[in-house]
């Protein structure tokens, strides 16, 4: 099975397309910029603490991927046996994209921290596009859909959700979910990567079961309360109302009932990363 991989440029992006290298023959990388970087969102109406608070926060995830995802990210280079190409913002969504992966004789698509995929990609690889959405679809999806339940208070809701591709937002057939462990001391952070590293985890075994023809994809269903964030829903504020419910103890609170709220929520064929447990 010959693999194409569309992603972006950070870390953690290009930590994903080495572990999927390791087993996988991917013949082409996609790293899209994609022209957004919450860290740069206007803040002028917040206090010069408040806009301490946001500057550091950023900060902690650029060291936190480094913790995580630095000892295998190097982007890849061009050979023979794989085409890699730099999109620039605006340019995922060009017939020049669909042709590049036709030319490589790609099979199966998989997409992780790209803009929205659209036509004329959508049709050409319809069936064969898969997503690894950082959010537990169809309660989050969109944007920083590991952040909001956080904020929101309900980290039984991070994760991730391996799916394909449809017109809609993060709505296609989901193959697996994938939840990581979250303990006591947990930070936004070494949550958010915990993710990744349970999304990887999911979308491993996915593509084994594609490659044979064992993996059923189930429609997303209808569930109260499921949410819907763009990126214009978020205000760097949010990010200091975090860390405010962090320091009153959100993840120690959490930590004691986790075993219970996780059950309460419905889930395809959840793919669970334990404490110290990683994917490389």
């Amino acid at each position: 099975m010959h693999l194409g991989i569309l992603t972006s440029v950070e870390t953690r992006h290009r930590f994903f397309v080495n572990a999927i290298r390791k087993r996988w023959d991917v013949v082409a990388v996609g790293h899209e910029r994609t022209g957004y970087s919450p860290a740069v969102v206007s803040h002028d109406d917040l206090s010069e603490k408040e806009r301490g608070i946001v500057r550091e926060h950023y900060e902690e995830r650029t060291r936190q991927e480094a913790i995580f995802f630095g000892h295998d990210s190097e982007f890849i280079s061009k050979d023979d046996a794989c085409r890699v190409e730099h999109i620039d913002v605006g340019g995922l969504n060009l017939a020049a994209t669909v042709q590049w992966l036709e030319e490589s004789n790609v099979d199966l698509v998989v997409v992780y921290g790209t803009n929205l995929i659209r036509e004329p990609l959508l049709s050409r690889f319809a069936g064969r596009m898969v997503n690894m959405h950082l959010g537990l679809s169809p309660y989050y999806r969109g944007t920083a859909t590991n952040f909001y339940p956080l904020l929101n208070e309900e980290p039984e809701h991070v994760g991730a959700t391996i799916h394909l591709i449809d017109p809609g937002i993060d709505s296609g057939a989901i193959y697996r979910h994938a939840r990581p462990e979250i303990v006591a001391g947990d930070q936004p952070h070494t949550i958010g990567c915990k993710a990744i590293l349970a999304g990887i985890g999911a979308i491993l075994l996915t593509l084994s079961e594609l490659e044979k023809k064992e993996a059923e994809p189930v429609r997303q269903w209808v569930t109260p309360n499921s949410r819907l964030y763009l990126r214009k829903d978020f205000h760097p504020r949010q990010v200091v109302d975090l860390h405010r419910k962090m320091e009153g103890g959100l993840i120690e609170r959490y930590a004691k009932e986790a075993a219970q709220r996780c059950a309460r929520v419905k889930l395809i064929r959840e793919f669970r990363l334990q404490e110290g447990q990683a994917q490389t």
